[in-house]
């Protein structure tokens, strides 16, 4: 399985990663990654993550039968306008973005407003992988292994490409899941965007001086707290309302536990304790 000239613009954990898979299992023709800083594809090429690298992204685009970006979500729409217009016709545009329904009508509104005749594809994609950590030092060939890569196509899209972006991400050992962006937004804004609201809001409770007594419990618990700011105000303002929401949910929570806490319901908080445990005792993590 060959996936042709593949490029990737953004040299860093996810788009390392993605590199070095493709690379390993010999998944490319070439891979050519694109980057904001000389530094950043000398550190991509030097783990081999790339074939090539540029700073200009014309000069990847042109020769690429598949383009991914992997940038910033705030990135991604402003990306694509430029690139659409270089993609050769049977090219395959696609991202990484952890949001979907903005990125996804952004472009396609970008694509449906230069173009009368058959447009470029793009399919919007989010591999549910990674960490805290950025940079292309933290990128490696299994990072998708046991994972799930949610993919969001839309009536515009090409069947045939729809599979070939589906195989790609299954050959490099993520099992795929698709639905509509909005589904996607909706299941995110609980499963990670409320997680690390939630982590941060606990790392700024604790107070500084409490610090040196925390061990692990509060150590795991806010560990993605530590993810780039700038990042996840981005994603914030994407998933706006469906984080709010889902911060709704939560408070409520917090406080019918607060509730049983003050008026002695045992059973109350016994029984939510139970369910929590049973519920994530489930669920078995590939690092686990």
């Amino acid at each position: 399985m060959n996936f042709g000239v593949v490029a990737i613009v953004g040299a860093g954990l996810i788009g390392g990663s993605i590199g070095l898979g493709l690379k390993e299992r010999g998944l490319a023709t070439s891979v050519i990654g694109v980057g904001h800083r000389k530094t950043s594809i000398d550190k991509a090429l030097k783990i081999n993550a790339i074939d090539e690298g540029t700073l200009k992204a014309e000069e990847a685009v042109k020769q690429a039968d598949i383009i991914i970006l992997a940038t910033s979500v705030s990135l991604i729409p402003d990306y694509a306008e430029k690139i659409i217009p270089l993609m050769k016709k049977s090219a395959i545009l696609t991202d990484v973005g952890s949001t979907k329904d903005y990125i996804v009508s952004q472009i396609n509104d970008k694509i449906r407003s230069q173009y009368d005749g058959v447009p470029p594809d793009f399919i919007g994609a989010h591999p549910l992988a990674g960490s805290e950590q950025r940079g292309i030092e933290s990128a490696r060939p299994d990072l998708f292994d046991g994972s799930v890569c949610v993919l969001t196509p839309t009536t515009l899209n090409i069947k045939e490409n729809i599979k070939k972006l589906s195989d790609m991400w299954q050959a490099l050992g993520a099992e795929v899941s698709i639905m509509s962006p909005s589904e996607h937004d909706e299941i995110l804004a609980f499963v990670s965007h409320l997680p690390h609201f939630v982590a941060s809001i606990l790392a700024g409770v604790v107070k500084e001086k409490h610090w040196k007594f925390a061990a692990s419990g509060l150590r795991d618990t806010t560990r993605i707290a530590s993810g780039d700011p700038e990042l996840w105000l981005s994603i914030s303002r994407q998933n706006k309302e469906k984080i709010i929401d889902a911060l709704r949910c939560f408070s409520e929570d917090v406080k019918s536990t607060l509730d049983d806490l003050e008026h002695g319901n045992d059973n109350n908080v016994l029984e939510k304790l139970i369910k929590a445990k049973t519920v994530r005792d489930k669920k078995k993590w590939k690092q686990e």
